[in-house]
């Protein structure tokens, strides 16, 4: 089975657009490691300060490494100073989706 994540940030007044862009500058490279099935930022359509990632890795083992990897600590050391509340929501896939 399958490791989905969904990850929500709410970013701080007036700091959506730089929260966005450094959110942006990590996809390409997730998406190219290993175990990355899917990554994908969305915004909420009601909501334009929370943002919202789903993803979903082959293991657990392989999201613990992308969570390590560097461009990923690199984007947490700037993340906190833009987001006012987030939530990691670790989900256990029941049926549907990728294999």
């Amino acid at each position: 089975m399958t490791t989905p994540v969904v990850a929500i940030f709410v970013a701080k007044a007036g700091s959506e657009q730089k929260l966005e862009e450094l959110f942006r500058g990590v996809i390409e490279t997730t998406l190219k490691e290993e175990g990355c099935i899917t990554y994908q930022l969305n915004r909420d359509a009601n909501n334009p300060s929370r943002f919202i990632w789903t993803e979903e890795w082959t293991s657990q083992a392989l999201l613990d490494k992308h969570l390590s990897a560097p461009h990923i600590a690199e984007l947490f050391a700037q993340v906190p100073d833009l987001v006012g509340t987030s939530e990691v929501l670790p989900l256990v896939k029941l049926a549907g989706g990728a294999v």
